[in-house]
């Protein structure tokens, strides 16, 4: 198994629209490997009102053999 790991920095929702952009990202990465099994997905942020929020999504998977 193997995991692949996405981060973005800013605001989750709103102008800096990090929702979209991880989800462009991670729509990207699969299309461009078709033979992937997704096994598990997981999601974390941290950051808080003083400071930007950090946003982390792994991507746990296999490869067609």
């Amino acid at each position: 198994m193997k995991v692949k790991m996405f981060s973005k920095g800013g605001k989750y929702f709103g102008k800096s629209n990090t929702a979209d952009l991880l989800e462009d990202e991670i729509n990207s990465w699969m299309e461009n490997h078709p033979g992937l099994k997704v096994i598990e997905i997981k999601q974390s942020s941290c950051g808080g009102s003083m400071e930007p929020g950090q946003h982390l999504i792994s991507v746990w998977y296999e490869e067609d053999a």
